[in-house]
């Protein structure tokens, strides 16, 4: 006797559906590396943007406004991407950008970031004193670049950043 079978075996199905499922989870885990990487590159951006205008307005600085930030939130001399909040801006992935000084010097301080957030911040190439003024990096109270105007080393960046780290950038301001 022949017998005709139809249809797919519980197993089979069982295989395909682990199949997709597998597929699913790497999906979902490219997707959201890839949106983490865009707002690294917009903090970095953010950040670059802060510190040119704040070294274009050092010059203008004046100790009434009580903060750098204030200054810079007064004069609307921020990126719209920002929001400006109880004496800080917050950027992107949630980011909270400080910015003291006086017209000789300033420091940019982002504070709240991931572990991968501030090895791109402190590892990133933020110039050099002869260019643009950078005089260095550092992250919490401890690792600083080697020298002014160095850039960081990643293994020092990936030793000294962790969850909810901070990042403190230092340039010259006013050289007139």
């Amino acid at each position: 006797m022949f017998v005709n079978e139809n249809g797919r075996s519980m197993l089979e199905m069982l295989g395909v559906l682990s199949i997709i499922g597998v597929m699913t989870v790497g999906g979902l885990n490219i997707i959201g590396r890839s949106r983490q990487m865009h707002e690294l590159g917009q903090l970095v951006s953010e950040v670059s943007k802060v510190a040119m205008t704040a070294k274009k307005m050092a010059c203008e600085y004046d100790d009434a406004y009580g903060s750098y930030t204030m200054f810079l939130y007064k004069s609307e001399a921020y990126s719209d991407e920002l929001e400006y909040e109880s004496g800080k801006f917050i950027g992107p992935m949630e980011s909270e950008i400080t910015i003291t000084g006086d017209i000789s010097t300033f420091e940019i301080s982002i504070a709240g970031l991931t572990t991968d957030a501030c090895i791109q911040l402190a590892g990133n190439d933020w110039g050099k004193t002869g260019t643009n003024g950078f005089l260095g990096v550092c992250v919490g109270a401890g690792a600083c670049s080697p020298s002014s105007d160095e850039q960081m080393e990643l293994s020092v960046a990936s030793s000294s950043c962790s969850d909810n780290s901070t990042v403190k950038l230092k340039y010259k301001a006013c050289t007139n």
